[in-house]
């Protein structure tokens, strides 16, 4: 077991009880606009784009977000296998963190901000389906997500999310494997529902919640699928359910739309802040988004929180 930072780990969590911090947008569709296609996590480990990555997270900071996500949603040995990278996973997610934290350094030095800046390690899906709808073992998911997990977290990352998760049962794997690394390191796991609250596998949002609470999470909710305005009525599921839970919600910025030739989103940064707005209502610990957002987008919502 690797034992973490227990301290810092208390002290992120002590914050959530008094504090809605505010995460950062979409990392891929920032990193497509200056030019990184292909593997997106392998720019941590590319000198060139290594700086673009780095000026993402300043872009999310400066618009205002609390806590900047590592670059490793496909960070996996599963999914970098695709690129002949698997015996890559540790540098790639090592150098993640250490980008994250120049990120937050230069932010510093540069507006002498004494905002409290956090990094969370993102882990995404394998993109293999899991036993029985598919080939992919229980067990062999744990082993895979504690590869990854064991690198961020050595990185000293402040807390981990699971995101963009389908399968309750593969977000399940990735919580034992968080905590047989730490047993104290936060974790925050979000599921991807359709509008009516049922991922594409089937689960339920009121039932996941309290699945994935009982397995070892700190923090729930759900992320990308569908816009905020959607989003609303998960939210509304899981407080409802879970009364005491710490919740996050990260929707994309509405709808993909193909104009030209090219993939937009349909919600505009103050579409997207008005109905993020209602989000309060149902006191969530973490706000942000999803696909087609942009520094503009986490701008607006930094207003209201």
């Amino acid at each position: 077991m690797i034992i973490g930072n227990s301290e810092n780990y208390k002290n992120f969590l002590d914050y959530l009880e008094n504090h809605i911090l505010l995460c950062d947008g979409a990392m891929g569709t920032e990193l497509h606009a200056v030019g990184v296609y292909g593997c997106l996590d392998a720019a941590n480990i590319n000198n060139y784009n290594r700086d673009k990555v780095i000026n993402v997270h300043l872009d999310y900071l400066e618009a205002g977000s609390d806590i900047i996500q590592t670059n490793t949603f496909g960070a996996n040995p599963i999914k970098l296998s695709s690129y002949s990278l698997d015996d890559r996973t540790e540098d790639i997610n090592k150098n993640s963190v250490s980008i994250a934290k120049q990120a937050i350094d230069i932010y510093e030095k540069k507006t002498s901000s004494t905002r409290k800046n956090f990094i969370a390690g993102d882990v995404g899906p394998t993109g293999k389906l899991m036993e029985p709808s598919g080939d992919l073992k229980y067990d062999d998911a744990v082993e895979f997500f504690s590869r990854q997990m064991s690198a961020l977290i050595e990185s000293r990352v402040d807390f981990l999310l699971i995101e963009t998760m389908l399968d309750i049962n593969e977000a399940l794997a990735a919580v034992e494997a968080a905590r047989k690394i730490s047993g104290d390191i936060p974790v925050a796991c979000t599921l991807s529902y359709g509008s009516s609250g049922v991922t594409l596998m089937g689960n339920k949002a009121e039932e996941s919640g309290k699945i994935l609470l009982e397995a070892g999470c700190n923090i729930i909710g759900a992320n990308c699928s569908i816009g905020s305005d959607s989003m609303l009525n998960i939210a509304k599921k899981l407080r409802s359910t879970q009364p005491d839970a710490k919740l996050i919600f990260q929707p994309n910025a509405g709808l993909p739309v193909l104009k030209d030739g090219n993939t937009t989103y349909n919600e505009t940064p103050d579409i997207m802040a008005r109905n993020i707005s209602q989000y309060l209502k149902y006191s969530p610990s973490i706000l942000g988004a999803c696909c087609g957002s942009a520094p503009g987008h986490i701008k607006k919502i930094a207003s209201l929180i």
